[in-house]
């Protein structure tokens, strides 16, 4: 993109400034040792699940090549982050275009050096120009969520895609594989309790279950920044009209880009989780059930009303093609799995929580911050000799 918006990048270059020199910034230090010995343990696991040598050394090579961008408004963030989410944008974008629209030439992308599951748009003021921005970790959390997804899915496909089965025992046939419970609880724990996948085992895919998780995963992503796009192509701007409005629009404008992103990632094999938009219904029950964690330690205050709920945009989103039937049947079949999945996910996590998790979450959230605090004490005491 050889667009210059300028002022969007001073505003960002000055909010990036700030928040890398937070302490809690989620900044990359190199450490050769442990990088090292990372790689083996990957390798390792990989060759537990199933690949072979050359397809490890494969993974590998695709794991180092980010690539060289142009310009870098992210500095010193995760390898690979910023070049992964230039690659999803420069497909949005594409699409976009494709629809005859070039507002996106106005949007700078950007990422926030923060832990969590986030993505934003920021409006440059004075200007037709904005920043997309996503936490250090939003991809992490869209890979974990569709190899818990996918594996839960496929452990009972029968049942969850079956119309015969009855939904009220969803929740008894999920509890049948402790092994997905405890990852789906790692999972939440560790996003709730740390913003990141720390505390979730490495547990990579098998060759056969690759093109899955990665279908899967690379449609929670583009939606994700398509909604963003969404906002700024709608010209979201003023504070005065009704938010829950324009996120239905966002997401209209967002599944209409997925469609056009049916053969992604692989080129020659269609992927239903964009063409239906199921991967965005993915991604809205996930986080719902995430910000039921964190709601719980923060006692409500992560709750906002600013957006209608999961449920209200997934119907919208499954029922968007009703003059063509084929493709409706299609969608709701997809979303309704998804549905169904993650919310007998939603039922066994309310359970785990009431039983000991949210005081689990509240107590790795304290060890951080009490960590933290011994930091910032010793940090003002070395200042102070």
């Amino acid at each position: 993109m050889t667009q210059q918006n300028d002022a969007a990048r001073d505003l960002w270059s000055q909010i990036f400034t700030r928040a890398s020199a937070d302490l809690n910034a989620t900044m990359y230090e190199p450490n050769e040792e442990g990088e090292a010995g990372q790689r083996e343990l990957i390798a390792q696991a990989l060759k537990e699940a199933g690949w072979t040598e050359k397809q490890i050394a494969q993974f590998r090579e695709a794991e180092s090549s980010h690539g060289e961008l142009e310009y870098v408004n992210s500095p010193g963030v995760g390898p690979g982050l910023e070049f992964r989410l230039r690659f999803l944008s420069d497909r949005v974008r594409m699409a976009i275009s494709e629809a005859g629209e070039t507002s996106h030439e106005k949007v700078e992308i950007a990422i926030d050096p923060k832990a969590g599951v986030s993505a934003s748009l920021t409006n440059v003021i004075m200007t037709d120009q904005g920043i997309l921005s996503v936490s250090s970790y939003l991809f992490r959390w869209c890979g974990l969520v569709a190899r818990a997804y996918t594996r839960t899915l496929f452990a009972d496909l029968v049942h969850w895609t079956s119309k015969g089965a009855e939904p009220t025992n969803d929740r008894e046939q999920l509890l049948k594989h402790t092994d997905l419970v405890l990852y789906w609880f790692q999972i939440f724990v560790s996003f709730s309790g740390t913003g990141t996948n720390v505390l979730v085992p490495f547990r990579p895919s098998s060759p056969t279950e690759f093109q899955y998780f990665e279908q899967v995963a690379w449609a929670m992503e583009y939606f994700t920044v398509a909604h963003e796009f969404g906002h700024h192509a709608l010209g979201h701007r003023n504070v005065d009209d009704d938010p829950k409005v324009q996120e239905f629009e966002a997401d209209a404008f967002a599944v209409k880009v997925c469609e056009r992103l049916e053969f992604e990632p692989f080129p020659l094999l269609p992927n239903p989780y964009t063409r239906t938009g199921a991967g965005a219904s993915l991604m809205l029950l996930a986080i719902e059930v995430l910000r039921e964690f964190e709601d719980s330690v923060d006692e409500g205050t992560a709750s906002l009303e600013t957006h209608p709920t999961p449920s209200e945009r997934i119907a919208k989103i499954s029922g968007r093609n009703l003059m063509q039937p084929g493709q409706l049947e299609m969608d709701q079949e997809f979303n309704g799995t998804v549905a169904r999945v993650m919310s007998a996910v939603a039922a066994v996590m309310r359970d785990f929580r009431s039983e000991g998790g949210d005081e689990l979450v509240a107590t790795i959230r304290q060890r951080l911050q009490d960590a933290e605090m011994e930091l910032r004490n010793s940090e003002s005491l070395s200042s102070c000799e």
